[in-house]
């Protein structure tokens, strides 16, 4: 009878989770011989299958059915909740032999293991992964490197320590704002409040430990409309006068608003490269109303450039993900 345990993995399901298989024995003379595993999660059950060769363990990654419920998750803005995965009644991984006998499919007795949850949406980078270390907070804000510069009458999502598990505050920006204690410590987190600028936007996003953030964007530098034109004849009775003639379909009147960090550090710069512009889920609030939209890097988007003296700076496009304008 095959068995399975735990063999490495993280809490996040953008990382590997594997679990060990110890194949049983079979008779001799078997044709071929392999293990299943079954991964139930919230009901689902997900087969894995891998052929049995030499002796010793089989690793599998179950990280691919925990992600295929976890998919099925919807965020929103506000919403500052996150469920974990792989705990609930009935969860669990069970495993057994399948091997062939003289032509008839036999299957040992089925072992059964818990899937040891939860499991949370979000990935350690590969840095972290090789390096085996851990976020102080479900953030990668370089806290310490400059103060973040925050607006005067807007809010900040502030994620929370990592020990205590996926968590989030909201943080109302004065002008006298306390960046103390926020995150539990006695240092003081760098925050610079200033008086909103004209063209200033709440942006919140699900960064890639998979707890809401925020930032401030200040710089709106350009609006485009991406129009999708359809054209088509319409055939009818000809006169003299009068002629069949084409019609046009236009839809998808989404706008695209193209963006800039404003001036960052070497810190900053890294971190809008590899969190806000990775984003699956991000709203942007306009007129008061948090809009779904879609963060779109360039092709190629420029970090460090030691040959200009330019300011550091990250340019992105907003995508809208509604048809129609944004405002009011």
């Amino acid at each position: 009878m095959a068995t399975v345990s735990l063999a490495s993995g993280s809490k996040f399901i953008g990382c590997p989770v594997v679990f060990n298989v110890t194949p049983g024995s079979v008779p001799a003379g078997a044709t071929f011989h392999r293990v299943r595993v079954v991964v139930t999660v919230n009901g689902q059950a997900f087969v894995f299958s891998t052929p049995v060769s030499g002796s010793g363990s089989i690793p599998i990654d179950i990280s691919s059915a925990l992600r295929a419920v976890a998919d099925n998750h919807n965020f929103s803005a506000d919403g500052l909740s996150y469920p974990g995965f792989g705990n609930a009644s009935g969860d669990k991984i069970e495993a057994y032999d399948d091997y062939l006998v003289n032509g008839v499919e036999n299957h040992s007795a089925v072992s059964t293991g818990t899937l040891s949850g939860p499991y949370y949406i979000g990935r350690l980078t590969d840095r972290e992964r090789l390096t085996n270390e851990r976020p102080t907070y479900y953030s990668r804000k370089p806290y310490r490197s400059s103060p973040e510069i925050v607006h005067v009458g807007k809010t900040l999502v502030i994620p929370g320590a990592y020990s205590a598990g996926p968590n989030a505050t909201t943080m109302n920006i004065t002008a006298n704002t306390a960046p103390a204690n926020i995150h539990g410590e006695s240092v003081a987190v760098s925050y610079y409040p200033i008086a909103a600028p004209k063209d200033s936007y709440e942006l919140r996003f699900i960064n890639t430990l998979g707890v809401h953030e925020s930032l401030h964007v200040t710089c709106l530098r350009q609006t485009e409309v991406n129009i999708k034109n359809d054209f088509y004849s319409i055939a009818r009775l000809e006169t003299l006068t009068q002629f069949s003639r084409g019609v046009a379909v236009k839809q998808n009147d989404y706008e695209q608003w193209k963006m800039s960090s404003g001036p960052l550090d070497r810190a900053w710069q890294q971190y809008y490269l590899h969190e806000p512009l990775m984003a699956k889920w991000a709203w942007l609030k306009v007129d008061g109303q948090w809009l779904p939209v879609h963060i779109v890097p360039g092709d190629t988007t420029k970090g460090i450039d030691r040959s200009k003296g330019d300011a550091l700076t990250v340019e992105f496009t907003i995508r809208f993900d509604i048809n129609g304008s944004p405002f009011v």
